[in-house]
């Protein structure tokens, strides 16, 4: 992958089926708060599906404002396979229900959601993975 030079923010991606909707299309709880923490941050948000690109998701539930593009998501050789996908640059932090893809980039992965949907928490996670693993609020 070619290096765009410096820039202030990190890039993370979020993958769709069973990480941000449920497999018969809800939203996952959290999911406002957490996009909007990591924006916050200064973090650029993107989505990615193994199904291609999801801005129907994004529309749908009223994400789009917090993404910056989506992208069809590798499923297999993930970094191998970036630009094939049109994926012009490294995913800083993922998070996905599919280990391998978050072992390949880092990340939080978060199991697919189960019932009762409203008790389900696991997005909320990324907030603090985040936050450790690019040592944001740390003085020293």
């Amino acid at each position: 992958m070619p290096d765009d030079g410096p820039r202030s923010s990190l890039r993370v991606f979020f993958d769709v089926d069973d990480t941000l909707i449920t497999w018969d299309g809800r939203l996952r709880p959290h999911a406002h708060d957490v996009f909007g923490a990591l924006r916050s941050r200064n973090a650029e948000l993107f989505l990615w599906s193994g199904t291609g690109r999801r801005w129907g998701v994004a529309h749908a539930y009223d994400l789009a404002e917090f993404v910056t593009e989506c992208f069809a998501k590798p499923l297999s050789r993930h970094h191998e396979r970036l630009a094939e996908h049109g994926v012009p640059f490294v995913p800083d932090f993922v998070v996905d229900d599919d280990a391998d893809v978050v072992a390949a980039f880092g990340g939080t992965h978060v199991p697919a959601p189960l019932e009762p949907l409203e008790d389900d928490r696991e997005l909320l996670r990324v907030i603090s993975d985040f936050e450790l693993r690019f040592r944001l609020g740390d003085s020293t």
